[in-house]
């Protein structure tokens, strides 16, 4: 019993010399420091009908700012009465708009930098365009550049080709010209243009893949050939020639929609000097039976002063234009601009659209009858030649 008592006591009095717990501080707080390196998306970009990657139309320019390296600033790109824009570059991409307003084109310039969900961007080749995004959009009252491919799946962007393969393509917000552009009136059925085969061209026509078709007053096709407008039609069961008009500098020719079932035509010429280039555009129509001039304007003008603005070269600078009708007898002509220096897009930007009205009210004078209609040139004779499409 002694024992146990003396057990308590030695107990109780080391229990005073146990000294108390520490408290101990809790540990600092973990804090993650942003990266100080830019965090951006990086190509392949994906090309949607709203925007390339993390650039979007409709955007302002100081979000797209935001997504770039601290490195870039909006440039202007300006030539008087050809471009008047603000853009930022990203490596391959171009994105520009009005000064002072919102994205309104982005441009991709080099291979593999942007992509479609199939893979189609620069370098693609036109089979490769019509099975992924084909048929080519078809809007009887747009004619376009043959150079520029426009898919169903995407009527914003504008491929532009060369040789057969994209080269560079420029997205916009696609804009329908109104419902009041087409005069159908009460014809229940409209006109459907159907080029003619090319075999059935052998003789007639030396440059098949420029024939299209078209709803003329005795034609169904027309054809630049040259300097030279020709009509041509089969609607005695063979193909001829049936009207020519000359056009100085041509470049193509192709027919605009006027009502259900008529068609005009606007043909796109150009005129070089050595430091001058001048893009005209011309209305012609089939007035008895002859091709008249109904219109024309000088739309664009080119000049190595005006390029020295964005730095670029007569030689090195393209224009691919198209036409839209718009409402009553005005035409719009806008298009694309790319800067090549040595063969590799540095600038693409759409167009200041230009608009010019047409009369079909024509002076006999303004007739211009070709070398062709003198029967002077043999590339387009009157003999009857394949059968009728």
């Amino acid at each position: 019993m002694r024992w146990s008592i003396l057990l308590v006591v030695l107990v109780a009095c080391g229990s005073k010399d146990t000294p108390a717990p520490e408290e101990r501080e809790p540990p600092p707080r973990r804090v993650i420091e942003p990266s100080k390196r830019d965090i951006r998306a990086l190509p392949p970009h994906a090309i949607s009908a709203t925007g390339v990657g993390p650039y979007k139309l409709g955007m302002s320019m100081s979000q797209i700012l935001a997504t770039l390296p601290s490195g870039p600033r909006i440039a202007l790109l300006q030539i008087p009465g050809v471009l008047d824009y603000s853009v930022v570059r990203d490596e391959g991409l171009v994105v520009g708009g009005e000064r002072q307003g919102d994205a309104s084109f982005i441009a991709v310039l080099k291979r593999g930098l942007a992509r479609t969900p199939d893979g189609i961007g620069v370098g693609a080749d036109v089979p490769a365009l019509v099975k992924s995004l084909g048929p080519a959009e078809s809007d009887d009252s747009i004619a376009r550049d043959p150079r520029l491919w426009v898919g169903h799946a995407l009527p914003g962007v504008r491929f532009v080709l060369s040789g057969g393969r994209v080269t560079t393509l420029a997205l916009t917000t696609p804009q329908l010209p109104p419902s009041s552009a087409i005069d159908v009136g009460a014809v229940p059925v409209p006109c459907v243009r159907k080029a003619p085969p090319t075999d059935a061209l052998v003789g007639i026509v030396p440059i098949p893949t420029s024939v299209r078709g078209a709803c003329l007053d005795g034609a169904d096709a027309v054809v630049a050939i040259g300097d030279i407008v020709a009509l041509l039609s089969s609607s005695d069961g063979r193909m001829r020639r049936i009207a020519t008009f000359a056009v100085p500098g041509l470049r193509w020719v192709a027919p605009l929609r006027l009502s259900a079932v008529r068609d005009e035509l606007v043909a796109v010429s150009q005129r070089s000097t050595d430091d001058e280039r001048v893009i005209t555009v011309t209305a012609l129509a089939v007035e008895g039976g002859r091709l008249m001039k109904i219109g024309e304007v000088e739309a664009y003008q080119l000049t190595d002063t005006s390029l020295s603005w964005i730095g670029a070269n007569l030689g090195d600078v393209d224009l691919y234009v198209e036409i839209t009708r718009r409402a009553g007898d005005d035409l719009a002509v806008s298009g694309l601009l790319v800067n090549s220096p040595g063969g590799q897009p540095v600038d693409v930007a759409p167009l200041l659209p230009v608009t010019f009205r047409t009369s079909h009210r024509v002076p006999e004078i303004e007739h211009a009858p070709s070398r062709l209609d003198a029967g002077a040139d043999a590339a387009l004779p009157d003999a009857e030649v394949g059968p009728a499409p």
